[in-house]
């Protein structure tokens, strides 16, 4: 009774009535790839609720941020240490979950007209989900992230020009540490970068509902998937509970960022094996296989940690913010698409795809090649040669191999593949026995 009065009240001032009735019935995919998106859009649903909590146990000051993160990790105070674990948890996951999401939309050309932009806001959006995560990661001012910091530091430092500059607004001086370090890490990961993701979010969502869900159901014509209530409503529901729960029973039995095994950052001190999160140990491996040359532009020097640290992830971003109009511009595919592909109908996606995982897990093995050398017990050296030479060869190789392979299985799908020519057809007889044929030609 109160929810037929409260709508009837709605509609009359607002005419909400024919709205409501129009969303319950759309259409949303019924193919469990879709949902990836959901679990992302989960956990950062998850990462705003713990972190308004946090904001209220948290010292953001320089001298007081570690003792108070200190405090929450004291399982003296169980309602603290399992927020701040289900925090930094939903904030891997989330980037993770991004990360599965896009490759998805990579492989099955989901990407393609008319949703680049769509593409394009994603792409944006791991990027600040990754950046949040780095910030988030840094507040506690503990040894680990201290020296991850000061490599950030370092980096910004290297930019031609206006180096000195970007990294005294960063740290908030010209010396490292500032005081002010850990109040502009709060700002960004508290207020900018929450904003930034949430307003990109909600563009991304109502360009998914402007211009419909992608399928992989062949006719175009032929909208496929469930009515938004009840089936696609209580599902996404049972989605977002496996969420709520796998990031609780992670918080309660596996801790994440031990933040009183590093104790609190020294300068003077490095932490022997740091290594960042997952989803900048890339960026570490980078620097660690990038080359300890300084070069001169114009008689100006450039620091050895500039190529590694700005100009590759800035190019492979731009490479992969531009892919839908560089493979429209390759294949001369410059149709609308609402039909997914499978990964193996393009070729040439796969091969890309499948170079830039390689690189990506190859750099991020790189951000520990100092612990992998002493349990393979191998010359560092040695180790970090082999992956300096498989940056450029393993991700050519592995793109052609790739390639090779799913063109061949797409010319079998396609019942256009020829057999070999010593290859013999098996047929059953009348007897039940088998008779040899030749393949037929064509």
């Amino acid at each position: 009774m109160i929810v037929r009065r409260t709508a009837g009240w709605l509609d009359e001032r607002f005419g909400t009535n024919a709205f409501v009735h129009a969303a319950l019935k759309k259409i949303y995919p019924d193919h469990w790839s879709f949902y990836l998106g959901e679990f992302a859009l989960y956990f950062f649903i998850v990462l705003v609720g713990t972190g308004i909590w946090l904001t209220f146990a948290f010292d953001a000051s320089s001298q007081n941020a570690y003792a108070s993160v200190l405090a929450l990790a004291d399982r003296q105070h169980p309602i603290g240490y399992v927020i701040r674990q289900i925090h930094h948890w939903a904030a891997v996951c989330f980037v993770a979950a991004i990360l599965v999401h896009m490759a998805r939309i990579f492989f099955t050309g989901a990407f393609r007209k008319p949703r680049e932009l769509n593409w394009m806001i994603g792409l944006t959006m791991l990027t600040l989900a990754s950046f949040t995560g780095f910030t988030g990661y840094s507040l506690p001012n503990d040894g680990l992230s201290g020296t991850g910091l000061r490599i950030a530091y370092s980096v910004a430092l290297s930019i031609p020009l206006i180096g000195r500059w970007a990294a005294g607004v960063f740290v908030g001086g010209d010396d490292f540490p500032t005081p002010l370090l850990t109040t502009h890490l709060y700002t960004l990961h508290v207020y900018l970068l929450p904003v930034a993701i949430g307003a990109l979010l909600g563009l991304h969502l109502f360009l998914v509902i402007y211009q419909k869900h992608t399928q992989f159901v062949p006719d175009p014509q032929q909208v496929v998937g469930r009515r938004f209530w009840p089936d696609y409503a209580l599902r996404t529901l049972a989605a977002l509970g496996a969420t709520l729960a796998v990031l609780t029973l992670l918080a309660t039995f596996f801790e994440i960022n031990p933040v009183a095994n590093y104790g609190a950052y020294r300068p003077w001190i490095v932490m022997n094996g740091a290594v960042p999160d997952w989803y900048a140990a890339f960026l570490e491996g980078a620097l660690r296989l990038g080359p300890a040359t300084e070069f001169r532009i114009a008689g100006h020097p450039i620091p050895p940690v500039f190529w590694p640290g700005l100009v590759l992830p800035t190019l492979t971003f731009l490479f992969l913010l531009l892919w839908p109009f560089i493979e429209a511009r390759l294949t001369g595919d410059r149709a609308a698409h609402d039909v997914l592909q499978g990964a193996s109908q393009v070729p040439l996606r796969a091969g890309v795809g499948a170079a830039l995982i390689f690189d990506g897990v190859l750099l991020t093995l790189a951000a520990g090649d100092d612990q992998t050398a002493a349990t393979l017990h191998v010359s560092l050296d040695t180790l970090v040669w082999t992956y300096r030479i498989l940056l450029f060869a393993g991700p050519l190789i592995t793109g052609v191999l790739v390639a090779r392979i799913a063109a061949e299985m797409r010319a079998r799908m396609s019942g256009r593949a020829a057999a070999p020519p010593d290859v013999v057809l098996l047929v059953r007889n009348d007897h039940g026995g088998y008779d040899e044929e030749e393949p037929q030609a064509g």
